[in-house]
């Protein structure tokens, strides 16, 4: 994958994370580096400070390296979000006390990250992946009283500014995906805001920056991203796999490790009513751009319907994965976090 899209700081960071499970150490940090280096050229701020952060902790860093990142970071920082602001608002002291107190966590689809009611303890800054809110309408309210749901596609997420103030959770936090987030603790920060009263001023702006942006929390917000055009081959097959009932094709809108939303080319028409493929078994046969090499995946039809994309209509099928081995899911997990990255 890293020789299609050489310059993709995700797949370099997927291949480090990959060889710290194989304990080739040296080599990981190696990658977080480049990593690193790729997301900072990029403009992506959090990600590559975690990447050093993995970096740093197989490599002790030398005080010019550190200062070295750090200037880096400052000089290609875009500082066009909230959080992105409060980083660069950072002097180098402070930028090492605040980063050296981040925990890492990393958090599988359908996991509660805080529940309603739960006191606010942290703060959390989101580094990949997509989590889900359900707010509950207050008792005194009127109207609708069925609970929202929202995407978080915003960077942070905590209610605990003041940090003087106890909070707590008005909503009902889990991941939709697979996550992975940094926080910083209540406590820590009251603590280095003592030697530090800088950071608490940066962290006023963050959260009065960050209300400004997301002034209105319960719309479904969309991630502008950049799809990589996957072309995808259908063959759908009945019970006889060597005789394929027909053979579609297509593009992956959609693309994860257990399925797959694949749109069809606009006027295929089936020999069969779309809604008569539910069940069926099929064979994906798909290919990044260059063609430099083919996933072949075996599933079934889950659901099927019309869209409309592009002011014409096109049908949609839901594919879900058949159990595939360990080598194959592997390679398709880096296949779809490469297909949408955040830009």
């Amino acid at each position: 994958m890293l020789k299609i899209f050489p310059g993709n700081p995700y797949l370099h960071r997927a291949l480090a994370d990959l060889l710290i499970k194989r304990k080739s150490f040296s080599v990981a940090a190696e990658y977080y580096q480049s990593t690193a280096d790729l997301f900072i050229a990029d403009g992506v701020v959090l990600p590559a400070v975690v990447a050093k952060m993995l970096q740093w902790q197989i490599v002790k860093p030398s005080f010019k390296s550190i200062k070295e990142f750090y200037h880096s970071l400052i000089e290609k920082n875009p500082r066009m979000t909230p959080l992105n602001m409060f980083l660069a608002s950072l002097s180098f002291r402070e930028f090492i006390v605040f980063v050296t107190r981040l925990d890492r966590i990393i958090l599988p689809p359908r996991k509660v990250v805080k529940k309603f009611g739960d006191l606010e303890n942290n703060l959390f800054m989101i580094v990949s992946g997509k989590l889900h809110r359900r707010t509950y309408p207050s008792a005194s309210g009127s109207g609708d009283a069925t609970p929202v749901i929202e995407s978080i596609e915003d960077e942070i997420f905590g209610d605990i500014f003041p940090l003087e103030k106890e909070r707590f959770s008005q909503s009902y936090t889990e991941t939709a995906s697979r996550v992975e987030l940094v926080k910083i603790s209540r406590d820590n920060l009251l603590e280095i805001c003592k030697d530090f009263p800088s950071i608490e001023a940066g962290l006023l702006e963050l959260f009065e920056n960050h209300g400004k942006l997301f002034s209105r929390p319960y719309v479904e917000r969309k991630t502008r991203r950049h799809p990589i055009p996957v072309r995808v081959s259908l063959e759908v097959h009945e019970v006889d796999e060597t005789a394929p009932l027909l053979k579609l094709h297509g593009y992956a809108r959609d693309l994860s490790i257990g399925g797959a939303c694949l749109i069809l080319e606009s006027g295929i028409k089936t020999p069969v009513e779309p809604g008569q493929l539910i069940g069926k078994t099929v064979n994906i046969i798909m290919s990044p751009p260059n063609d430099a090499m083919t996933l072949n995946i075996k599933g079934s039809v889950v659901w099927s319907q019309m869209i409309t994309t592009d002011e014409e209509v096109s049908q949609a099928l839901g594919i879900e994965f058949d159990v595939m081995s360990p080598n194959l899911s592997g390679l398709l997990l880096v296949f779809a976090d490469n297909l949408y990255h955040a830009h």
